[in-house]
């Protein structure tokens, strides 16, 4: 039984703590395409499809999260997440062969489905909307503390151990942090019923504006996967660094993520949030396309790759704040279909960009990012147009 006299920053930091797992269990495939591919006979990209599997039941699951959670409690919602994830990241472990792999990776996803959604719905449950901003702001920089940190001792893991040992680390830390959960995740009564989950959908379906931003986000996680995948294989069979070694690049593109993270944080509240998300999402896919196709110095190349995290995950905080503004009260269900759409992306950074990867080496990677964040920037453009055109009737995002 939780207790229900936790702190704000008690619980912001438990939710901040499951949030970095939930990056670090997503990117924790990047660190370790080589050493899978060799240890399952497989190619890179073959092996690449692993880091997509887990986007399939994430997104599945990610729609029918905020309904659940309204029905029955953040509580139980967050704890059976950490649960699943825990089961999958340590089965991965003992797994032999692709397919159990795979099908870890997929009961790690729809754990890791639950936790984003049901963690922001928290932070409105404890929080007035005038002080939401600052513990969305440290969930976000939390989540990619996963990947400045998390994705860089992953790496160091595998060198030092094989690629089985993250797995038992990263999912040891998750029990851990379920445990700590258990005790201190505040209950909350809830008071929606189970017809309601018709009436959330409904009520989100009927934001035009609001599908303009899941759609944008889509492309926005394609591009930015194109980078956190293919990022440690690039260096390896590029420039001929060891696993270890690529611990440092990790780190500096998961600082720059990172910094957009707070940087977008800012930029949500202002009133030319769409037209600075637009250019950042375009000038961050041509930094990483400029990073993978020409020959480049190893480190020339990844203050580029740096440099394209840090503008394309400007956009995510505003994501978030636009979803939250557009959903009226059905903010945990938009929430869930968000999530989705950020699944949607990682399958398609990962997957198809490891089709690029098969097909034109990594030029075609970066080419292929390029292309995913030009799409988003122009569908963000079109909605801060249709913005403009509606602002005397209806203003909805300035």
């Amino acid at each position: 039984m939780g207790t229900s006299n936790v702190s704000p920053h008690g619980l912001v930091a438990l939710l901040s703590a499951a949030l970095f797992l939930v990056r670090a269990v997503a990117m924790i495939m990047g660190p370790l395409l080589v050493a899978l591919a060799a240890a399952f006979e497989t190619s890179l990209a073959a092996t690449g499809q692993l880091a997509a599997a887990i986007g399939i039941s994430w997104g599945i699951t990610a729609p029918l999260v905020g309904p659940v959670s309204d029905v029955y409690g953040r509580r139980r919602v967050g704890l059976t997440g950490l649960a699943l994830m825990a089961a999958g990241t340590l089965g991965s472990a003992l797994m032999w062969n692709y397919w159990g792999l795979l099908t870890c990776r997929l009961v790690t996803g729809v754990g890791a489905a639950m936790i984003p959604p049901n963690s922001m719905a928290t932070i409105a449950d404890h929080f007035p909307p005038a002080r939401r901003g600052t513990p969305i702001s440290i969930l976000l920089c939390a989540s990619f503390f996963g990947v400045a940190v998390g994705t860089p001792l992953i790496a160091v893991l595998a060198e030092v151990g094989g690629w089985r040992l993250p797995f038992y680390v990263v999912g040891g830390v998750l029990v851990a942090v379920w445990g700590l959960q258990w005790y201190w995740f505040p209950q909350r009564p809830q008071v929606a019923q189970a017809f309601s989950f018709v009436a959330h959908f409904k009520e989100v379906g009927r934001s035009t504006s609001l599908w303009f931003v899941l759609v944008a986000n889509i492309f926005y996680q394609t591009a930015a996967m194109g980078i956190f995948v293919y990022l440690v294989a690039f260096l390896i069979r590029t420039y001929g660094m060891t696993q270890g070694g690529t611990a440092i690049p990790l780190a500096v593109v998961g600082v720059g993520a990172m910094l957009g993270s707070l940087l977008g944080g800012h930029i949500a509240g202002r009133p030319r949030r769409l037209t600075w998300s637009a250019a950042a999402l375009l000038l961050g896919g041509a930094s990483v396309c400029v990073a993978l196709t020409l020959s480049l110095s190893p480190w020339m190349a990844i203050l580029l790759c740096c440099v394209s995290a840090l503008l394309l995950t400007i956009f995510e905080p505003v994501t978030w704040a636009l979803t939250a503004e557009l959903a009226g009260e059905s903010r945990a269900t938009a929430n869930g279909l968000l999530a989705t759409s950020n699944q949607l992306g990682i399958i398609g950074g990962a997957s198809v960009g490891g089709l690029a990867l098969a097909f034109g080496g990594f030029p075609f990677v970066g080419f292929f990012c390029l292309g995913a964040a030009a799409a988003a920037s122009a569908i963000v453009t079109a909605l801060k147009l249709r913005t403009v055109r509606a602002s005397r009737a209806e203003p909805e995002v300035a």
